[in-house]
């Protein structure tokens, strides 16, 4: 009687056991085939992602839509067919684009562009493209000079003089503000030799400028309207007129781009 109770229970436990082991090799969520293996993908094995578009440091326009360009490489250096490659800015909120090409709209200022792979061997793949600069046509540093004419009439005698004077201004990374000062000295025989102090401003539509230059004279500052022109090259001529106290005063403004760089 005891070796028969003693039979049945070893009988119990080996079918037990037996049970938990196939539970444990079961691969694939329980349909009873325990030799299925889960892919894994082993030609994503040593990938690379190629980042083509855009460059580091590149310089992009802001209304002009961003070209993004990648690809995943394999070990073998053969291109490996994976679309969902995402892209990001750590200016934007949202991610840019899922693909592995197409073009992005994006706002004024210096990004830094992420491109991303999540590969179906649980590898992921990311590369960063820093100082990419999306900023205005006319954005950028300038240098020039701005020539101020003064004419007029003292007791009957005519006199006139200028000044020419250097002028620095930055167009900023939107395209759209400029600003930027200088100083010159005129010399009027029957008032001696001064300094005079400018400041200009404008806002920038297309190739158009409409501003003010303040000028200052040591006596009142004076405040003239001016209007310019950017050329294909970016360029600025201008000028401006006006009066102050017995004298007309004619201005104009030329100064040339001499860096693209200018901070956000």
């Amino acid at each position: 009687m005891a070796r028969t109770r003693l039979v049945g229970l070893l009988s119990l436990f080996l079918v037990a056991c037996g049970s938990d082991s196939m539970l444990v090799g079961d691969s694939d969520g329980g349909d009873g085939d325990s030799g299925v293996e889960a892919e894994i993908f082993p030609e994503f094995d040593g990938a690379t992602l190629v980042v083509y578009e855009p460059i580091s440091a590149s310089i992009h326009l802001v209304d002009h839509p961003l070209t993004l360009s990648a690809e995943v490489v394999g070990a073998d250096g053969e291109v490996l067919d994976f679309a969902p490659i995402v892209w990001t800015s750590d200016l934007v909120d949202e991610d840019l684009l899922e693909a592995p090409a197409g073009d992005a709209e994006l706002p004024f200022g210096i990004h830094a562009i992420t491109a991303t792979a999540d590969l179906p061997n649980g590898d992921r793949l990311q590369t960063t493209l820093g100082g990419v600069r999306v900023q205005g046509e006319h954005t950028g540093v300038y240098a020039g000079n701005m020539n101020i004419a003064l004419s007029g009439d003292f007791q009957g005698t005519p006199i006139s003089a200028s000044c020419v004077g250097g002028l620095d201004f930055v167009v900023d990374m939107s395209g759209a503000l400029l600003g930027g000062d200088g100083q010159c000295t005129v010399d009027l025989l029957v008032l001696g030799s001064f300094d005079v102090a400018y400041d200009l401003s404008a806002d920038i539509a297309e190739h158009a400028a409409d501003g003010d230059v303040a000028v200052d004279m040591g006596f009142f500052p004076l405040s003239l309207a001016w209007t310019g022109e950017f050329d294909e090259e970016s360029t600025l001529n201008g000028g401006f007129e006006g009066g102050m106290m017995l004298f007309d005063m004619e201005g104009t403004v030329e100064a040339d781009r001499i860096s693209l760089y200018v901070d956000p």
